[in-house]
């Protein structure tokens, strides 16, 4: 299951990435050369708005394949999860699912970490004190004090939302599969059964049909 999550960052990170950088080199503010891209023009505008739909498109598919860390628990192997989440959630239902129940926890994951970072802001000159008196580097010990506080938020905030999304998704997996499940999302579930063959005689003394 923890395979799941670096194949699906593979797939959903590197197209805004790439877009990000090549709209920076084509239209960037570069000071010591001039843009490749005339400002204005159509082609300037497209590559400059290339990153937001870039990223349009990464959420897209981070959506659709929401529910692969859930198919990988239940005994499928990374890329089956992979093909499992997009059956089920690149679907008019199923994405619609997901995403009603993606938004609200991104919300909740979203607060949470606001509310234990600002909870948290007492840890910064303690932090910095300690380190600077330890280490003696002053820079070194700022910038661990600035970073303290939005470590513990996102620790705090990912030991309560992960099993409450990881459950929720479970959840809406199972739904999912439950009025047909589809041959890719089977898993290791299904059982072989050993063909019978019926105990009458031919009037040869073969297997009877």
């Amino acid at each position: 299951m923890l395979a799941v999550y670096p194949l699906r960052g593979l797939i959903v990170g590197p197209l805004p990435l790439l877009a990000t950088v090549v709209a920076d080199r084509l239209t960037g503010n570069q000071l010591d050369t001039p843009e490749p891209l005339e400002r204005g023009t159509r082609p300037h505008t497209l590559v400059e708005a290339s990153p937001a739909a870039a990223a349009s498109v990464a959420v897209l598919l981070r959506v659709a394949l929401a529910l692969a860390p859930v198919a990988a628990a239940a005994g499928l192997g990374p890329c089956a999860a992979l093909r499992c989440s997009w059956s089920l959630g690149w679907t008019r239902s199923g994405f619609a699912r997901v995403l009603a129940l993606a938004l609200p926890l991104a919300g909740l994951t979203a607060g949470a970490v606001r509310l234990v970072t600002e909870l948290a802001l007492p840890l910064r000159p303690l932090v910095r004190a300690h380190l600077e008196l330890g280490t003696g580097n002053f820079f070194a010990a700022y910038y661990a004090g600035i970073l303290a506080p939005v470590l513990v938020g996102v620790l705090v905030a990912a030991a309560v939302t992960l099993p409450l999304a990881f459950t929720a998704f479970a959840a809406l997996h199972d739904h999912l599969r439950s009025p047909r499940t589809p041959p890719r999302c089977a898993g290791n579930t299904a059982r072989r059964t050993a063909p019978r063959w019926v105990g009458v005689r031919s009037s040869r003394g073969g297997p009877g049909r």
